[in-house]
């Protein structure tokens, strides 16, 4: 997740009165008879980007009042006297001293372009004096390569369109022209010069128009820039022969000549009558300068004919085998023994051949490619939008309209104070620091239940307490509520350390002299509430209770939450389920007890931490594309379908191939439970076969029995984007609100989890394109992008499939019988069976041989090893029908090429704090290999080697 700094303070906001206040000592007493007052306004400056400036705002009269410096349009305070308070390391101060003005310096080094706008010095009397500069940041113009077209090949008569796309500013404008000075021929009636537009279509192309054209970009800051986009146009050969019949006495010499245009060059060559090609001989010698094949004849006395074979069918493309070995190839460190480390083998060159790339292993590495293939898609969607027919209400106007608001919508929109103002506490109510000045806020008025529950109206809050809809333990298709208390064991679940907090309170727009204070009241709640879960932490069975119920055992007004929560009335009789009910008594207790404006203040600061972890942050182009797929992830999977998997058949194809190796994989398994280690008896093998085969394997994220088009448009039929006004703020809480709303209608309308299943994600499972496995529904779901190399191909040779998405299969396929997945049956329901499974005495034996290297995750190694056996056995084994004969793409062994591709899968240079809920990749591959008999085989390793041969027992667990 993307760390968001804490930046935005409301404008009308004071700053801090004296440094003292920012480590929480109290206001130094000012005795100054006279006012300070500024003598001289602060200078407008304008600056190209990269350049250093330094802003002067001069005082007199100071005495021990301080001077701060903040940057207006962000609202965010730089400095306070000498501090320095942002965390920006390219912010300074300095003032001189000796200056009797006594003049304050704010300096900005490597000034970029969001270091743009009003900078206010201000001092801390009591009334605040305040005065601005404006800072005007100018930057070169940079094409964007993301969205501007590179080199292009296109048929003749196609039509072309070229897009060029900068940043800079001020904005800079696009001009065409031909690299060779001709003409542009726009269309049979139109030539130009040049042609100033984002983007160049080019109707019908022909060969005479193909060349290099160049996109140049200027917006009068130099240097302008330009690009030359190479437009290639393939044609078939066109042969002509400027003497079809040559006469010649026999026995003397002559030369036959054509000439042949092509493109791409083509391949050319003669014949005989009789179709037999005629080569290099002493009779004949062959002669090709370019467009001109002559042919010598010694002593001639036949005809000849030329061939001219177009290289556009002739010249196949790489075959993905070759590609997919060359990619693993480029990982591997030959220096290194696979024996003795083999990550290091197979790994060890990943970082230097990845040094620049912004991923780290190779599922990022696939996100990566989906983000890049969907901003090629929004640049389509920005041209069709401006198309008279666009369909304003089209799933594709939606994801347009949230994309164009993330990337252009002003940063006001996206501050700490609009998001408060468009979430108050109450109708007619604000936050408290937003009480008009020379007011009271009325407290009275504050309901904290009700205030709750409009928080949890934008998701997963995690604010006092947890309220969610999830599948009851014996039926995976009838949903309840969950009432529960939170969870504040991470330090991301909490607030900020003290300091920290202080910060965030200045940025919501709270007095900087009561940050101190209040931090302290809110720390103290929260520590309150910790204790609460402490002593109520071993009641996690619950309790099926009525509305009625909860308030009279609390006295609390749940079913008035409830309804704000759902947006409907309920019945008193509405039942839920609670857990924990001693932290909810306490809970009520605690809440009434404390001081309304400090329970505010901390449900405010949790929901703003909440809702910052809950963007990109950011205006970039790629970035936004990561805030659509995880706040319409639905939408966007559509798309990426229809725009990247929609020719003829492609998707079939690839589905196929998909499902006839899980197939194989489930086929492995079964074969293990008849081998049955585990000595599970008749009934219990049943239960186990059943589960296997009621798997359901959802390609897509898609309901299998809708059409899918029909069934998105009608899921986001209620949801009203509009990128009219660009209000980011506005937009992402509606997107938050209608994921809330989804999830709380399943307590309606449960799907089937075969035929009308999908995931409602979350905002991290959202922006994945990594396959999960869904434990009560008893389903595994691939993304549709992660059906692209290095990942998988299905034209690729059977090795390479199961060695990769093979395994990752396999994975997800054995958490459905490991630790955990092993007490729920295939329909996702908790199993009496399934818990005698798992609690035998060799189920929990096989664990503790797979856990002598301790582990916290100890099901993700079952699922690495048992996975990437039933890979290997699918693949390999006595039973399988998969050709195993050596290719002719390699020499390399079948056995070599498989492990070394299952590598590519932990290959990565990323933090040790990069890994959720997983070990290292380092650690895993050495796991998962270690005692693998026939990766010692396959790398010819000793068996009392100390390295992944290690010659101990294997651990199993099925």
């Amino acid at each position: 997740m993307v760390s968001h700094g804490f930046q935005v303070l409301g404008g009308t906001a004071k700053l801090m009165t004296a440094a003292a206040t920012v480590v929480g000592q109290s206001q130094l007493i000012n005795f100054i008879s006279e006012d300070p007052e500024f003598t001289d306004v602060i200078e407008n400056i304008t600056v190209p980007a990269g350049r250093n400036v330094k802003l002067a705002c001069s005082v007199k009269n100071l005495g021990s009042y301080k001077v701060a410096w903040m940057h207006f349009e962000q609202s965010a305070i730089l400095t306070v006297h000498n501090h320095v308070i942002t965390r920006n390391p390219r912010i300074s101060v300095t003032h001189d001293k000796h200056d009797k003005h006594r003049t304050w310096f704010l300096h900005i080094n490597n000034v970029q372009e969001e270091d743009k706008g009003r900078y206010m010095c201000q001092i801390n009397t009591v009334t605040a004096k305040t005065q601005y500069g404006f800072v005007k940041v100018v930057v070169p113009p940079n094409i964007d390569d993301a969205l501007t077209s590179s080199d292009v090949i296109v048929r003749e008569g196609d039509n072309v369109t070229l897009r060029c796309k900068a940043k800079g500013s001020p904005e800079p404008t696009i001009k065409w022209k031909r690299d060779d000075g001709h003409k542009i021929v726009i269309n049979k009636t139109l030539e130009v010069n040049d042609l100033e537009t984002d983007s160049l279509e080019l109707e019908r192309i022909s060969r005479l128009h193909m060349g290099a054209y160049l996109c140049i970009a200027s917006n009068g800051v130099p240097p302008s820039v330009s690009k030359r986009i190479k437009v290639s146009v393939d044609f078939s050969p066109m042969v002509w022969i400027p003497h079809q019949l040559v006469g010649i006495p026999i026995s003397f010499n002559v030369t036959l000549e054509c000439f042949i245009e092509a493109n791409p060059t083509s391949l050319n060559y003669w014949t005989r009558e009789n179709d037999q090609m005629i080569t290099e001989s002493p009779k004949y010698n062959l002669s090709s300068p370019p467009s001109i094949m002559w042919i010598i004849c010694l002593k001639l006395f036949a005809f000849a004919f030329v061939i001219a074979i177009s290289a556009v069918g002739a010249q196949e493309a790489d075959h993905p085998n070759s590609r997919l070995l060359d990619n693993i190839l480029s990982y591997v460190d030959r220096e290194v023994s696979p024996c003795d480390d083999f990550f290091s083998h197979a790994c060890g060159k990943y970082a230097t051949k990845h040094l620049t790339d912004p991923f780290t292993e190779i599922t990022q590495m696939v996100d990566h490619k989906v983000n890049q293939e969907l901003l090629t898609l929004m640049g389509e969607l920005e041209q069709r939008s401006r198309e008279p027919g666009f369909n304003k209400t089209s799933v594709e106007a939606k994801v347009w309209s949230f994309y164009r608001t993330c990337r252009d919508a002003s940063n006001d929109t996206r501050s700490a104070r609009h998001y408060l103002e468009l979430v108050p506490p109450d109708e007619g109510l604000t936050w408290p620091q937003y009480t008009p000045e020379g007011r009271t806020w009325p407290s009275d008025r504050f309901k904290w239940l009700e205030t709750l529950a409009r928080l949890h109206r934008y998701g997963e809050v995690n604010i006092l307490m947890s309220a969610v809809v999830r599948a009851t333990p014996n039926n995976s298709s009838e949903y309840r509520m969950d009432l529960s208390m939170p969870s504040l064991e991470a330090k991301e679940q909490r607030l900020r350390p003290f300091t920290e907090t202080m910060q965030v309170l200045a940025v919501l727009g709270v007095e900087p002299a009561c940050t101190f204070l209040l931090t302290k009241e809110m720390k103290t709640l929260e520590t309150a509430l910790r204790n609460l879960i402490e002593e109520d932490d071993d009641d996690t069975d619950g309790q099926y209770m009525t509305v009625l119920q909860l308030e009279r055992r609390t006295g609390a007004h749940w079913q008035k939450f409830i309804e704000i929560l759902l947006g409907h009335p309920i019945s008193p009789q509405f039942q839920v389920h609670v857990e924990n009910f001693g932290y909810f008594k306490g809970l009520v207790q605690l809440m009434d007890a404390k001081d309304r404006r400090v329970v505010a203040s901390y449900m405010m600061t949790r929901l703003m931490l909440y809702l910052w972890d809950e963007t990109m942050d950011s205006q970039e182009p790629i970035e936004c594309v990561k805030d659509v797929r995880r706040n319409m992830n639905l939408a966007t999977s559509l798309l990426y379908k229809e725009r990247f998997l929609g020719s003829a058949g492609l998707l079939q194809r690839y589905s196929e191939s998909v499902v006839q190796m899980f197939n194989q994989l489930r086929l492995q398994f079964l074969r293990l439970v008849k081998r049955n280690r585990l000595r599970l008896d008749r009934s219990q093998r049943r239960m186990i076969t059943w589960k296997v085969h009621n798997f359901v394997l959802n390609i897509g994220n898609m309901p299998p029995n809708s059409e899918h088009r029909t069934f998105v448009s009608q899921h986001y039929a209620s949801l009203g984007l509009s990128s009219a006004d660009l209000d980011y703020g506005r937009s992402h809480l509606q997107l938050l609100e209608f994921r809330t709303r989804q999830w709380m209608e399943q307590l309606n309308h449960s799907p089937h989890r075969v035929n009308d299943y999908f995931y409602i994600t979350d905002s991290e499972s959202g922006m994945s394109s990594s396959p999960y496995y869904m434990i009560r529904q008893n389903v595994i779901i691939i993304p549709y992008g992660f059906l692209q190399e290095p990942v998988f191909h299905p034209d690729s040779h059977d090795v390479f499939k199961f060695s990769l998405l093979g395994f990752i299969l396999a994975h997800e396929l054995m958490h459905a019988f490991d630790g955990h997945g092993v007490f729920y049956d295939g329909e996702g329901n908790f199993s009496e069976m399934g818990q005698e499974i798992g609690n035998s005495a060799r189920f929990e034996a096989g664990l503790e041989c797979i856990n002598r290297n301790e582990t916290q995750y100890l099901n993700e190694r079952v699922a690495d090893i048992a996975g990437i056996h039933l890979a290997y056995d699918a693949y390999f084994g006595a039973m399988s029908q998969q050709s195993r004969s050596q290719p002719d793409f390699t020499t390399m062994p079948l056995k070599r090429i498989f492990f070394l591709n299952l590598a590519q899968f932990f290959c990565g240079d990323g933090a040790s704090t990069n890994f959720v809920d997983h070990d290292t990749d380092s650690v895993r591959l050495k796991q998962t290999l270690t005692n693998f008999v026939a990766f010692n085989e396959a790398f010819d390793c000793r068996e009392d080697r100390q390295g992944l041969g290690s010659s101990s027992e294997r651990c199993q667990l099925w």
